[in-house]
């Protein structure tokens, strides 16, 4: 057996240790390129979880909690936007999970991602009563921001979402903003805008698009976003950009904390607003329900669906590679590149990614720059570069 089949084996045990949870399925914006609705699927949904299946929910959190032993168990409010379900869900909800902790002693932390648009008072009381962190899909500037994230109106969104951004940043709640890759800006424009706003933890995101898609470059954006990264850092960490934190610890043989970067399974599981578990929702970028299956929560427990036949494609296709990727000398770091990046109609998942030119040039500008930085001590105290290193053994 290979390295890498035993590695597909070791995975195959481990239990379902974070849920998403979509409380909503509409959205109050008009987002040009939101993969949630790509799939006309999600409009056949209940556009709120409601109280009956929230409750069973809760349930089965209960019971997964209770026969596994987690430490932690993260949970994401997701949708469409999560606001439009309410405070008063929020805070019933939320209240719940903290019952259910205490009674299984099991952390649970609650995070949210939202479009910022209905922030208020209201809800920051909401976030800090019940230690809701929260991620802000922001994308840098207006002139990039608005070019994409729009009213149904045509109109931008980025002053309310700005506003949004700054209320969350002077109160006592845990702050990131999630944006996406627009390759035809320099990503000096998205650093020198987070920074002003005091936002030190924040992602920008690789475009979602399939291997049929034909995207444009990111390997110069990401590699300029890299170099910006490490003179930020240089004389004490002051910004965490989680794409390039995951990528130098994937490079430095540690596991990535997210789904998009590194060898391991994609094994979150998505509860939609009717009780109806999926794998992971981005997949669904491909359209035409791919993601749907046959469990829901009344009727199974939650670890159930990693016997069920769509979850288990896709969790298995995070981990069995294409030929190409398990050739490259990257494939531990790179993991394939993100799932959903991998999908045509031809082949299913058993391709390298639509990006899988940019990943490569990527993860050798890391490679590159972490090899004149590292150093290791040897005996007698010496001091040598990690590059001089392996060029003498």
């Amino acid at each position: 057996m290979s390295a890498i089949d035993a590695d597909a084996v070791a995975f195959q045990d481990r239990p379902i240790s974070q849920l998403l949870v979509k409380v909503v399925t509409r959205c109050n914006i008009d987002c040009s390129y939101c993969y949630w609705f790509r799939d006309a699927a999600v409009y056949a949904k209940p556009k709120l979880l409601s109280e009956e299946v929230a409750q069973q929910l809760l349930l089965r959190i209960e019971e997964h909690l209770t026969r596994y032993s987690f430490h932690d168990f993260p949970i994401v409010l997701h949708g469409g936007e999560p606001l439009l379900w309410g405070t008063t869900n929020f805070h019933r909800f939320a209240g719940a999970c903290a019952s259910i902790s205490s009674r299984t002693g099991t952390e649970m932390p609650i995070a949210v991602t939202t479009n910022g648009v209905l922030i208020d008072d209201e809800w920051l009381d909401c976030f800090e009563a019940h230690n809701i962190s929260v991620a802000i899909s922001l994308d840098g500037p207006a002139h990039i921001h608005d070019a994409h994230r729009r009213t149904f109106q045509g109109t931008g969104t980025h002053a309310a979402v700005e506003r949004a951004a700054r209320m969350l940043v002077s109160r006592d709640i845990g702050v990131s903003a999630l944006a996406v890759c627009n390759p035809a800006y320099p990503p000096s424009q998205y650093v020198e805008f987070f920074a002003e706003h005091g936002i030190a933890y924040y992602d920008i995101m690789i475009p979602d698009a399939t291997v049929d898609e034909k995207p444009p470059s990111i390997a110069a954006f990401y590699n300029g976003l890299f170099d910006l990264w490490l003179e930020a850092n240089r004389s004490k960490p002051t910004v965490n950009i989680r794409i390039i934190s995951d990528m130098i610890a994937a490079m430095l043989a540690n596991n990535s904390p997210t789904e998009g970067v590194g060898y391991r399974p994609v094994e979150l599981c998505t509860i939609m607003t009717d009780g109806t578990v999926e794998a992971h929702d981005v997949l669904r970028i491909a359209g035409d329900g791919l993601t749907q299956t046959t469990f829901n929560i009344f009727e199974h427990a939650i670890d159930e669906v990693r016997n069920e036949p769509t979850w288990k494609v896709a969790r298995d296709a995070s981990i069995n590679l294409c030929e190409k990727c398990r050739q490259c000398k990257f494939m531990n770091a790179c993991g394939g590149g993100y799932l959903p990046h991998r999908f045509s109609r031809k082949n299913g998942y058993d391709n390298p990614s639509v990006y899988c030119d940019d990943l490569y040039a990527m993860f050798e500008n890391v490679q590159s720059v972490l090899e004149r930085h590292l150093y290791v001590s040897k005996p007698g105290g010496e001091r040598v570069n990690v590059r001089d290193a392996l060029a003498r053994a």
